[in-house]
């Protein structure tokens, strides 16, 4: 009786056991469901807007008294304004893949303009999606392939130039997103990039500005069609800020302003002349705004250098997830919270030739130090640089303006002069210089630091494993149809010459020639003529003995640019400056049967202005008609 009494009781507690247990198990699952969703809440969104080739420099936040950017302006007032950010290429394609992949351009594998990453490239798509946030992107993407950039479209990319109202096609539609977002799965965090296609070419047309009383920045040429270009990239930044306005309200309208980091940044420089294409800080430098309400200092700024590079460990860090230690970039999220003042030592950027054989070929590597020291390395010196701006009729007509200013004004001819022509090695104090108008690479007094900088970027390549061969070569075609180029002590027989198209009206030889006061032969034209260097002079012996030289040169190395026209008219510039002019008796221009060299004379030996160049010479490049246009 005592037995079934007890089994009856223990029963009756295993039964209350159990039901205690379910009823603990329903507190910790619902409370296990609330700390989850409180942790979705907690965990911020994160809204990026993009703008399209637009300098630091030229918004009213960082000093311009002329643009209107008043929402803009509200941004960094309620947030940090970042002074020092760069983007790691000033092209808009390697610059938003390494935004997205949090790697430079040799690593995710586009280094040129229109080009897609290596096959199987994680963004930053995938890493926030694992972390469960909703990833979007509206506008812009200019990134492929798809399955390696998963974003969620609003639209698609338009695509297209006109009508100019289009790179603004997607404001509305963003908009209604975000209000219906954070209305039906405000649960699940955002991440959404919003990338116009502003301030890009063409420009809106001037509305709201006088080009005479605009203060004209000192790194563009002070003429008419200049100034009138400028009007209309200040009224097409005002379009993308209104963009951003209406982005920023819908945000703070549907109550998400505290919990939302808020960005605004661009991808490159704006398309003037020394900025975009190039690696000066006027094509890399860019504006970086941050407001994250309650965790970030209103209206503070922060000299801290930082990269594009590292805006995807960034927002991984943002969003809970951990480091990715094989990336390039590092999270600045305590840069951003006040915890700490510095980032990087030094960033690194980059640009290459595009696939368009016929403007932007002159790769440059560079790296910027915190303490505002900027390196430069070209690697094709000797190519003429060539981009959209002299090139393409779009918003540039006003570059024209420039090339006939430059024939009677000393600042323009610089101007023109510094656009085209690049020297092997480049360097800068931001801190006295910041237009980078004085070169101190050839300074004696600063040889040290020279040396410094190029370990510096020596290191960088090293470990991104890009040997100096593979910049030289790898982005240099052999032949196309109106341009060759060969290397020094290399020769090409006839053969490699496209002799259905090869037939100049005017055939360009230029390079970068050091050691013009040894010198030698520099390159020798099928059984045509011999161009060469020596004793400080530059001279043409043709085969049937004509001989034409300069006098001796005020300095041993520089820029070589040859005319010669079938109709035989000769004329030869060295660092820009006219040294020869004269006629030879016939057309030596077309191409016969023998080789082209460099530095050399094919199957010869000889000695004094022919011997074997004892010097270096970058980039020896025959061109075909190329440069009609040239300054």
């Amino acid at each position: 009786m005592l037995l079934k009494k007890y089994k009856t009781m223990k029963g009756f507690a295993i039964k209350l056991d159990l039901i205690k247990i379910g009823r603990v198990a329903v507190i910790v699952s619902t409370c296990l469901c609330l700390c989850t969703q409180l942790w979705a809440q907690r965990r911020p969104n994160i809204v990026m807007f993009v703008a399209d080739d637009l300098n630091q420099e030229d918004l009213g936040c960082y000093g311009n008294k002329d643009v209107r950017t008043p929402n803009i302006n509200k941004l960094a007032a309620e947030g940090l304004r970042f002074t020092k950010a760069y983007a790691a290429s000033s092209m808009c394609t390697p610059s938003r893949s390494v935004m997205y992949t949090g790697l430079y351009p040799f690593r995710n594998g586009v280094q040129m303009n229109h080009f897609a990453v290596r096959a199987g490239m994680r963004s930053l798509p995938h890493y926030l999606k694992e972390l469960g946030y909703r990833v979007v992107i509206a506008g812009k993407t200019h990134v492929g392939p798809q399955e390696c950039f998963p974003f969620e479209e609003i639209g698609k990319e338009f695509g297209k130039y006109e009508p100019i109202e289009n790179r603004t096609d997607r404001k509305k539609e963003t908009v209604k997103f975000i209000e219906e977002h954070f209305r039906t799965q405000s649960d699940q965090p955002l991440c959404l990039i919003v990338a116009p296609w502003v301030p890009h070419v063409p420009w809106f047309p001037n509305k709201d500005f006088d080009p005479q009383k605009l203060q004209l920045p000192d790194y563009l040429a002070d003429t008419k069609e200049t100034r009138q270009a400028l009007a209309a990239y200040y009224q097409s930044i005002g379009e993308a800020d209104k963009m951003m306005g209406e982005v920023m309200q819908a945000v703070d309208k549907a109550g998400k302003k505290e919990n939302t980091v808020m960005i605004f940044t661009s991808d490159q420089g704006v398309q003037f002349p020394g900025a975009k294409w190039t690696v000066y800080d006027r094509g890399l430098r860019v504006p970086f705004i941050v407001r994250w309400p309650g965790k970030i200092k209103a209206g503070s700024t922060s000299d801290a250098l930082i990269s594009l590079v590292d805006i995807t460990p960034t927002f991984i860090d943002l969003a809970g997830g951990k480091e990715q230690p094989y990336l390039d970039g590092k999270s600045f999220k305590d840069v951003m919270l006040g915890q700490r003042q510095k980032h990087h030592d030094f960033v690194f950027g980059e640009t290459s030739v595009e696939p368009h054989y016929w403007y932007n070929y002159t790769p440059a590597r560079t790296v910027i130090t915190a303490d505002g020291w900027h390196y430069i390395r070209n690697y094709h010196p000797g190519v003429r640089f060539i981009t959209h701006i002299d090139k393409v009729e779009r918003n540039e007509f006003y570059f024209d303006s420039w090339v006939e200013k430059a024939k009677s004004d000393t600042k323009t001819k610089f101007l023109v002069d510094r656009y085209s022509y690049r020297p092997p090695e480049e360097l800068y104090d931001l801190n006295t210089d910041p237009s980078e108008f004085k070169n101190l690479a050839d300074v004696p007094a600063y040889q040290q630091k020279l040396h410094a900088m190029q370990t510096l970027l020596k290191k960088e390549l090293d470990r991104q494993g890009e040997t100096e061969a593979m910049i030289l070569e790898g982005f240099l075609p052999k032949f196309f149809d109106q341009s060759y180029t060969i290397a020094q002590n290399k020769s090409a027989a006839n053969l490699s010459f496209n002799k259905k198209f090869w037939n100049p009206e005017v055939l360009y030889i230029t390079a970068y020639l050091e050691g013009v006061d040894k010198g030698g032969v520099v390159c020798e034209y099928f059984n045509n003529f011999r161009l060469y260097a020596y004793q400080g002079k530059i001279g043409m012996i043709t085969a049937d003995g004509e001989e034409k030289e300069t006098s001796v040169l005020p300095t041993n190395k520089g820029h070589l640019l040859v005319r010669l026209a079938a109709t035989g008219d000769l004329e030869i510039l060295f660092n820009q400056q006219p040294v020869l002019t004269g006629r030879l008796n016939k057309d030596y221009t077309k191409i016969k049967n023998g080789y082209v060299s460099c530095g050399m004379i094919q199957g010869k030996a000889f000695s004094g202005k022919l011997q074997l160049y004892e010097g270096r010479i970058s980039d020896l490049r025959f061109t075909m008609n190329e440069l009609s246009r040239e300054p």
